[in-house]
């Protein structure tokens, strides 16, 4: 989750055009057709204002973008982008990045973030070993940025905010208050331990990141975020980074309905992957885990790092995503969180979901789940390759990429590869039922 770390402090921007465009409200947002798209868009350089660039975010039905205090792009603000991308596309859910969990304790006197981080340093509410040292503790990996004590066992300033308080109370004001278009907040990190050992009570204790009572203190700070975010902006969704939750077993009880989705961070093809270390079905189980905890509609965004030219890498990826009911998101790490990789599947129309998550491989150890439009198999990592009878005849999508796969044959059976997936379209549609008319309820 390290990818980001630096991009809040860069104030890079580019060339302005204007337009106008309504607001959205986050209650009128109705979840769309299959396959549905997530982006990761929060990185450097920060050339929302583009016109080029605002045509591809607003294919994506949620898009997570950065903003710091004062930011303009070539004289645009935040409200004008976010209006811009909405005046395209109207059912785009648009979140800002924020953060609680590490600041610098020297910023630049023209930093944006100067006065936050000054205030913070201020009152002390950096992580320290113990009482009687006042040497922040640094995040993890990093000799320039130190961890946040982001809980409420820190003082209180003269406005009686602890330390995540005073945070969200700060993020509110600078990017909710001048721009009420945004659909919500992306908090990043919400983990469900801490990544240093710290002082996390103030009462002298150094406790490590495994020890459960540092993992309370951690949860708790976010839990304070998410409670006190939503007075302060009714009316909104709240989603987090989620990458750490359910990895290995349930998610935590404070965080089951605390949010309303998040970011499953590199579930595929990162060196940290949940795929690598535990194995497909092993992700599967986190996706399903997180998918469980989060209240509806359920703004859950699959994110998988990887070339933009490995197809079947890619397929796998998509393919497992439409096992269940997230917004799919490719990252390509050489470019960061910025930019849109578009694939030849994107364009496919699934319709709705006809058929419930899968619990169980369909054939041969291959994953099935059925749509209105056409289904969705998946060969997973260690499953060999695999020939399935698709028991119809359906249609392979016809594309410019990988054009052995995207064909847009006829088929009624396919092979996978290992680590594989494809979509497939019907001839016909299926028709689904319509609801009742003129039932009385009480009757």
């Amino acid at each position: 989750m390290m990818i980001h770390k630096s991009i809040r402090h860069v104030m890079t921007a580019t060339a302005a055009v204007a337009a106008l465009a309504t607001c959205t409200s986050a209650l009128a947002f109705t979840p769309p057709s299959f396959p549905r798209l997530g982006g990761v868009e929060y990185g450097n350089p920060f050339d929302y204002n583009d016109a080029t660039v605002q045509a591809r975010l607003a294919k994506q039905s949620i898009i997570l973008l950065n903003d710091y205090p004062g930011m303009t792009m070539g004289g645009e603000s935040m409200k004008t982008v976010v209006s811009q991308i909405k005046a395209i596309n109207p059912n785009t859910l648009v979140f800002i990045y924020v953060q609680s969990d590490y600041q610098t304790p020297s910023p630049a006197s023209n930093d944006a973030w100067a006065a936050y981080d000054n205030h913070i340093n201020s009152m002390k509410w950096w992580l320290y070993p113990n009482t009687s040292d006042n040497s922040p503790v640094a995040t993890q990996n990093s000799t320039t940025w130190y961890t946040v004590n982001n809980t409420p066992n820190t003082p209180k300033d003269s406005s009686g905010n602890d330390s995540i308080d005073y945070q969200t109370k700060f993020d509110v004001s600078n990017f909710y208050t001048p721009n009420t278009n945004i659909d919500g907040f992306f908090m990043d990190n919400v983990m469900v331990q801490p990544n240093v050992p710290g002082d996390w009570y103030r009462n002298g204790t150094l406790l490590q990141p495994s020890d459960p009572r540092a993992q309370a203190a951690l949860q708790s700070g976010y839990e304070r975020y998410f409670s006190l975010v939503r007075t302060l902006m009714p009316g909104k969704y709240q989603i987090g980074n989620v990458a750490e939750w359910g990895q290995s077993g349930a998610v935590p009880s404070g965080y089951v309905n605390m949010a309303d989705g998040g970011l499953m961070e590199a579930m595929i093809g990162a060196s940290w992957s949940i795929e690598g270390w535990a194995g497909w079905q092993g992700m599967m189980n986190q996706y399903t885990r997180v998918m469980g905890a989060v209240n509806s509609p359920k703004l859950v965004i699959f994110n998988q790092y990887g070339s933009p030219t490995d197809y079947q890498s890619f397929r796998y990826g998509f393919t497992s995503c439409l096992m269940n009911d997230a917004y799919y998101s490719f990252t390509n790490p050489g470019n960061g969180y910025t930019g849109v990789v578009w694939f030849d599947e994107y364009n496919a129309n699934l319709g709705q979901a006809t058929t419930s998550p899968p619990t169980a491989a369909w054939q041969k150890g291959v994953w099935r789940r059925d749509f209105t439009n056409g289904i969705a198999l998946v060969n997973p990592k260690g499953n060999g390759t695999q020939t399935v009878q698709l028991g119809g005849t359906f249609v392979k999508i016809k594309g410019s990429q990988a054009s052995s796969v995207n064909s847009g044959q006829t088929v009624t059976s396919v092979t996978l590869q290992d680590r594989d997936g494809i979509i497939l379209l019907r001839q016909s549609p299926l028709q689904q039922p319509k609801a009742p008319t003129g039932v009385n309820a009480t009757n």
